[in-house]
């Protein structure tokens, strides 16, 4: 009985990586991992995490059967989560790249900072299992993120390194989701070159000849973060220097210091 049911497990493998190759699309990646992956690793949600870690430039992808555990609902407030993916990625590099398990997973505070319906669904998970991909030659490593509602998550590590590979083969073929962009977000983002809220503010407080550490100061962040927003204000603009970029964007969205 053993024997049969070890035998079923690596032709399920086997049928599993098989079905991969056929992936093109996200409904196709999603039916994998429910028909194929699921009967062999439990699991409630899958969050691709990928970009760069190091800054918080991150892009999502989530796969899910769960009623609001999606892309979209994900992008509509990712800030929790973007900080909760680069602390877990913080710990794969610790671990010297290696996939680990957090077992009796507390989602309460993360919920308690960012409540919304993804965060919501995700107070319910209690096990996660994090599998990094080192993309050396594009520097954007990605981060795989196993959600799961019980309590303990039971993998064998030659399982791992037989799917995952395929896992992060799948997924690079589909283009990921992007959120539904409303009309008048669209206008408003045209209008400002394509920038984010917190990049209008910072532009704000550079318009009102504040330094880089004057605005972490008055926004609560470092001087070196305020430094990355502007290295990305330039990108989108298309200039080099903060008298272009004030020059370019005109009159910006009063953003008043807070008292």
């Amino acid at each position: 009985m053993l024997a049969q049911k070890k035998q079923a497990h690596w032709e399920g493998i086997l049928h599993a990586i098989q079905n991969s190759y056929a992936i093109q699309r996200h409904v196709d990646f999603f039916n994998w991992l429910k028909q194929d992956i699921h009967p062999l690793m439990r699991h409630d949600a899958l969050l691709a995490t990928w970009g760069n870690f190091s800054t918080g430039e991150l892009h999502f992808d989530v796969s899910s059967a769960l009623p609001e555990v999606t892309t979209q609902c994900l992008l509509q407030d990712s800030a929790i989560v973007n900080y909760l993916m680069c602390n877990l990625h913080k710990r794969w590099l610790e671990n010297d790249e290696k996939w680990y398990v957090i077992n009796r997973f507390d989602a309460s505070g993360i919920h308690a900072q960012s409540p919304n319906a993804f965060t919501q669904q995700l107070m319910k998970m209690h096990s996660l299992l994090v599998y990094g991909v080192r993309d050396t030659r594009g520097k954007n490593d990605c981060l795989y993120v196993f959600f799961d509602r019980t309590r303990e998550f039971h993998v064998p590590d030659q399982f791992l390194g037989m799917i995952m590979p395929h896992v992060d083969a799948a997924i690079r073929r589909v283009g990921h989701l992007k959120p539904i962009v409303k009309d008048e977000d669209l206008l408003d983002s045209m209008a400002h070159g394509g920038l984010s809220d917190r990049e209008q503010e910072i532009l704000h407080w550079v318009r009102g000849g504040k330094t880089n550490l004057e605005i972490g100061m008055i926004l609560d962040i470092s001087a070196n973060t305020v430094k990355n927003h502007l290295k990305r204000i330039f990108q989108k603009l298309d200039v080099s220097c903060r008298a272009q970029a004030v020059a370019k964007t005109g009159t910006v969205t009063a953003y008043p210091k807070p008292s």
